[in-house]
């Protein structure tokens, strides 16, 4: 549950691209802070360079310094605050989690969670994988999500991070979601030390990726959902082989891959 150089790296895209709200209201399903990977310079660049209003650089600005000079655990916890208030504009962030600071709420995250008011963005930055019924994570993180808003997803994928938490997911829990619940999706590979990352446009791009011998050997996901306009009860899925919603290409990468 950290900001890595991988979630950096791309949120700051997205927000390039105009693609992520703005004075939103941000929900983390597990409260992350700050992994280290990203120098604090880059971030201070980053504050000067996207900030509009004066007094609002001047004061994310005064919230670094203060935070670079107090204890570990508030450094760390109050620059991912910092993070999410340059790319989201948000002027605070709720957090759900039972070992988490004062500034998060306790819930057990294998039951159910709802909401009265929707919020513009969800984010499990590492979390589901620690949560025996991880599906009620991606259940929760979509009732609680306003229609046309954000789900952002982040963790281990595929092999790796041995012991690091009850799962380790596969690519086809993302398109099949998606594909169940009407999500428009981006979906990033990457690998934090050395540290490098592909876009993939689809499900076929995943034979090739894993085949390849350069394929790391801790990957990491980060998926992004654009949640439909539509209001819509959460769907479970089905495999998409199984439900035969793969390609032939992809049907005969997941034998040749058994």
């Amino acid at each position: 549950m950290a900001i890595t150089k991988l979630t950096y790296t791309i949120t700051r895209t997205l927000y390039e691209q105009q693609m992520l709200p703005q004075d939103a209201s941000v929900l983390e399903f597990g409260e992350a802070n700050w992994y280290g990977d990203v120098s604090n310079e880059t971030l201070v660049q980053d504050i000067e360079k996207y900030t509009a209003e004066d007094q609002e650089r001047k004061d994310l600005l005064a919230w670094l310094d203060k935070a670079n000079n107090s204890d570990e655990q508030t450094r760390l916890f109050d620059t991912a605050k910092i993070f999410y208030r340059l790319y989201y504009g948000c002027r605070a962030v709720e957090a759900i989690d039972l070992h988490g600071t004062d500034a998060s709420t306790p819930h057990d995250l294998n039951e159910d969670l709802v909401r009265d008011e929707p919020v513009d963005v969800t984010i499990n930055n590492g979390t589901a994988e620690h949560v025996f019924f991880a599906g009620r994570v991606f259940q929760s993180m979509h009732q609680c999500t306003k229609p046309g808003g954000l789900m952002v997803h982040e963790g281990p994928l595929i092999n790796g991070w041995v012991d690091h938490g009850f799962y380790n997911f596969q690519p086809t829990l993302f398109f099949d979601l998606a594909r169940a619940n009407g999500y428009d999706t981006l979906f990033f590979v990457g690998q934090l030390d050395p540290f490098n990352m592909v876009q993939l446009d689809g499900p076929d791009d995943i034979p090739a990726l894993t085949e390849n011998p350069d394929f790391p050997a801790n990957p990491v996901f980060f998926v992004v959902f654009r949640k439909s306009i539509e209001t819509k009860d959460f769907c479970v899925p089905m495999q998409g082989y199984y439900s035969g919603a793969v390609s032939d290409a992809g049907r005969e990468a997941w034998r040749r891959m058994r």
